[in-house]
């Protein structure tokens, strides 16, 4: 389980500023430093500026509260080697930005754990699917209730 909370980072950890509907995700590397995946200060959604960049710990904060995200998920890397692979992607695009399936949660999921995983992306997923299937729902019961003028089973 995933808990976001206010304590000081340390290097390998994954800090999060809260953006409004969304959070933005970064891998903090010591001495007020983090490296995230971002198209630059504002613009973090312009797939195509999106890049690995290093920042302070203050840009990446763009004025929202510091957070940390504490996990008992298994497999996480050492903070020395999230710390490391962080700072190999620099620069590069880490394929290309997708707000669902490459963005800057999947990047620090990598860094921490190997594999792209974003539990935004998830629980969003989760909301379509549970609203499709109480939209089939009800449409299922239309017919069998009588939909489209025709007598129903009650």
């Amino acid at each position: 389980m995933k808990e976001i909370t206010e304590k000081v980072p340390l290097p390998g950890d994954v800090v999060v500023a809260h953006r409004g509907l969304y959070n933005h995700y970064g891998i903090y590397i010591g001495d007020g430093r983090v490296i995230h995946y971002s198209a630059g200060m504002g613009i973090e959604l312009d797939a195509n500026k999106a890049k690995i960049i290093e920042t302070s710990i203050i840009d990446f904060l763009d004025g929202s509260g510091l957070y940390v995200e504490e996990s008992d998920e298994p497999g996480a890397f050492p903070p020395d080697r999230v710390v490391e692979r962080a700072k190999s992607m620099l620069g590069k695009m880490h394929g290309e930005y997708n707000i669902a399936f490459n963005n800057c949660e999947h990047f620090t999921h990598w860094c921490k754990y190997g594999t792209k995983e974003s539990s935004q992306v998830n629980t969003v997923l989760k909301a379509v699917v549970g609203v499709a299937a109480i939209a089939l729902g009800l449409a299922a019961g239309g017919k069998i209730l009588g939909g489209r003028g025709g007598k129903g089973l009650l």
